[in-house]
């Protein structure tokens, strides 16, 4: 994968690049994610803060997530598309939407965490590391 990329929501209301390469990409399956995204799991870019820029309106939603630690949800205003997330345990970090990637096509996930709630339903590369829970 090329950086900078770049991405956005589905109405193309909120924009984004990333800037440098991920500290880590994978697949959550946890039921937070499910639940969010609408989806078996969520693929992400976690990526620093900084290598973030993003122009548009974003709604962040708080919950808690089945760890039981805070996570903050964006999603674009307009069209509600999943885009990001901030999970409190690492506030450098925010989570992007390898869905709302331009070309999602480049993305390789290396992982799979909280496959303890994968759906038996859902097929999953096994080839890819693999964490019952967080790896961090």
């Amino acid at each position: 994968m090329k950086f900078p990329t770049v991405g956005g929501c589905l109405c193309r209301a909120v924009r984004y690049e990333i800037t440098e390469p991920p500290k880590l990409n994978g697949l959550c399956h946890c039921r937070s994610c499910q639940y969010s995204t609408g989806s078996s799991y969520f693929p992400f870019l976690a990526v620093l803060t900084t290598a973030l820029d993003v122009s548009g309106e974003i709604t962040w939603y708080e919950s808690i997530g089945f760890s039981g630690n805070k996570i903050n949800r964006g999603f674009c205003t307009k069209c509600g598309s999943t885009l990001f997330g901030k999970p409190g345990v690492l506030p450098h970090i925010i989570t992007v939407s390898a869905s709302s990637l331009d070309d999602p096509s480049e993305y390789k996930p290396e992982m799979s965490v909280w496959v303890e709630d994968a759906q038996s339903w859902c097929l999953s590369n096994s080839e890819l590391k693999k964490f019952d829970q967080n790896p961090f």
